[in-house]
C-alpha cells in the first residue's frame, strides 16, 4: 500500500533525484511519508544550483545523523543509512494517534519536521462492488455507449479532516477498456478533499479487472504540500511545507481499502 502512495507522490512531484533551482541555498530536501503500522523511511537529497560559482557545503547526504523522535513516548530512534541518501530503522514501526519529529544535523543547522499520524478512515462504504464498462475502440461497441452509474464512496468525517482517494488496478494482466489509447498508468486519484463522500467517474478506468479503491486520511501539511506542485510549476526543493531550515515534506498518513471490480456487460 505504502509503495503505491509514494509511486504517486514521486511520479507528481519528481521528474529526476536532484532538481535545479533558482534562487540557491544549500538546504537538504526531505521526502518522507510515515504510515501507519510501518516502518519509516527518509529520503534526503542535495539541490543543485544553477550558476557554478555557488558555495556548496561538504554535507554528504548517505552519512547523515538522522533521527525520528516518538513524541508520544518520549523514545529517540537513529536511523541507518542506505547509502543512497535513504535511511530507515525497521524497529521503529510507525503509531496511529503518535506524533513523531524528524531531525538531523545540516549545514550548521538542525533540520526538524513534526507531523502527526492519523487515525484510519471510518465506515468506508462502496456503492457498488462491480461495475460494468462497454469495451471502447472496437467494432462491437460503435458510437456512444452507455456508461454505469457513478461509483459513491462514503466514511465518517466529523471533524472535517482531509482526504484522498487512489484507485489502483491490481491486475497482473490489464487489459484496457478503450484498445485505441496504449496508456501504462494504472492508477488515478482525485484531489484532497474533507467532506464524507466522493463519486468515482466510471470514464476515469483504463482498465479491466479487480481495482483497490485506497481511502487516505492525510495531514494538512500533505494537502498544501499537493495544492503547490498542482497548481503552480513549484517542484519538491521549492516547498516547505512543514520543514524547518530545508526543502520537501515529513508528513504522515492512515488508510483503508475496498475492492472493485469493472468487467463488460
Amino acid at each position: 500500500m505504502k509503495r503505491i502512495f509514494l509511486l504517486i507522490s514521486v511520479c507528481l512531484i519528481l521528474s529526476c533525484k536532484e532538481t535545479v533551482v533558482s534562487d540557491f541555498q544549500d538546504k537538504p530536501v526531505v521526502e518522507s511519508y510515515l504510515y501507519a503500522d510501518n516502518s519509516p523511511v527518509v529520503k534526503i537529497s542535495k539541490l543543485i544550483a544553477f550558476k557554478e560559482d555557488m558555495v556548496f557545503s561538504t554535507m554528504d547526504v548517505t552519512k547523515l545523523t538522522v533521527a525520528i523522535t516518538d513524541m508520544t513516548a518520549g523514545k529517540k530512534y537513529l536511523l541507518s543509512s542506505l547509502g543512497d541518501g535513504s535511511y530507515e530503522n525497521k524497529d521503529l514501526v510507525i503509531g496511529a494517534g503518535k506524533s513523531y519529529q524528524l531531525s538531523f544535523p545540516y549545514n550548521g543547522n538542525e533540520v526538524t519536521a513534526t507531523t502527526v499520524v492519523p487515525e484510519k478512515p471510518q465506515n468506508v462504504t462502496l456503492s457498488a462492488s462491480t461495475i460494468a464498462i462497454p469495451q471502447r475502440g472496437t467494432t462491437e461497441t460503435p458510437g456512444a455507449a452507455e456508461m454505469p452509474s457513478a461509483v459513491e464512496v462514503n466514511w465518517t468525517n466529523n471533524d472535517q479532516s482531509y482526504y484522498l482517494i487512489v484507485v489502483k488496478n491490481v491486475e497482473s494482466e490489464k487489459i484496457a477498456i478503450d484498445s485505441r489509447i496504449n496508456s501504462s498508468q494504472d492508477f488515478f486519484r482525485n484531489q484532497p478533499l474533507n467532506t464524507s463522500h466522493y463519486e468515482i467517474n466510471p470514464r476515469s478506468f483504463k482498465f479491466y479487472g479487480m481495482h483497490r479503491v485506497i481511502l487516505y486520511k492525510i495531514q494538512p501539511e500533505y494537502v498544501l504540500f499537493f495544492q503547490e506542485t498542482s497548481n503552480s510549476s513549484l517542484s519538491l526543493t521549492e516547498i516547505q511545507a512543514n520543514i524547518l531550515n530545508g526543502f520537501g515534506i515529513f508528513t504522515a498518513m492512515n488508510s483503508v481499502s475496498t475492492y472493485l471490480y469493472v468487467g463488460k456487460p
